[in-house]
């Protein structure tokens, strides 16, 4: 019975940050400069995803 509610408390924890998240994320886009502001930045830190990883498999 313990190993059951502590699966059930894991799970609502887990839903609660993704709530949580989703609900920063709705926030953020809601403010178009600051979205527009983390979009140029994820665009400037995508060409470092490879940085030294040309051949490595």
């Amino acid at each position: 019975m313990q190993q059951v509610v502590e699966e059930a408390l894991e799970v609502y924890r887990r839903q609660r940050i993704l709530e949580a998240t989703n609900k920063a994320y709705a926030e953020l886009r809601a403010d178009k400069e600051a979205w527009t502001d983390l979009q140029e930045e994820r665009r400037i830190w995508d060409v470092t995803l490879a940085d030294g990883l040309e051949g490595v498999k």
